[in-house]
């Protein structure tokens, strides 16, 4: 057994954070040129998520606002990053990212939970059908399909306060 240990403290020495006479190892300071730019994708993927959170809420015109506050920051920061040299391959990935949470995943769970949820698992696949096509890689199509959304719903939302009646309801019990 101590023939083992030996070995294995070998192979995977104890972890001494502070010894003596070797430097720590120090995280390079990251240029604000590059940082902005990422700092706007960031705000656009939280006003993404917070779409979700309206949606599931069904607050669905606060919904449709973050996702035009998405939209319109989604189109600043590569202009941004562009305008003052602070493109990366990380903010490029970031940029993919929250491309896919706010035209993909976002609009589809507005829909699954604007009038899809009453059709369960039938309306949860067309929801996942609607995420998946929205971005596909191929075609990106998701702006043009969130886009429609925002149009379908921009046109109930003042329907539904008009009115005191949800569209959807009204027009399933004629």
């Amino acid at each position: 057994m101590r023939k083992y240990n030996q070995q294995m403290r070998r192979i995977f020495p104890p972890f001494e954070p502070d010894l003596p006479g070797l430097r720590r190892r120090r995280f390079r300071p990251i240029p604000f040129r590059t940082l902005a730019p990422n700092l706007v994708t960031l705000l656009a993927l939280c006003a993404g998520l917070t779409a979700v959170r309206f949606a599931a809420e069904n607050k669905l015109d606060w919904a449709v606002g973050c996702i035009v506050l998405a939209a319109t920051l989604d189109g600043i920061d590569g202009r941004l990053a562009r305008l003052i040299k602070g493109t990366s391959r990380f903010g490029a990935e970031l940029d993919s990212l929250a491309d896919f949470v706010n035209f993909g995943v976002a609009p589809a769970l507005m829909l699954y939970f604007w009038s899809l949820h009453d059709l369960k698992n039938v309306g949860w696949i067309a929801a996942l059908l609607f995420g998946v096509s929205a971005t596909d890689a191929s075609t990106f199509v998701g702006v043009a399909l969130t886009l429609g959304l925002i149009a379908l719903l921009s046109c109930w939302i003042p329907a539904r306060r008009a009115t005191k009646v949800d569209p959807v309801i009204a027009l399933r019990h004629e």
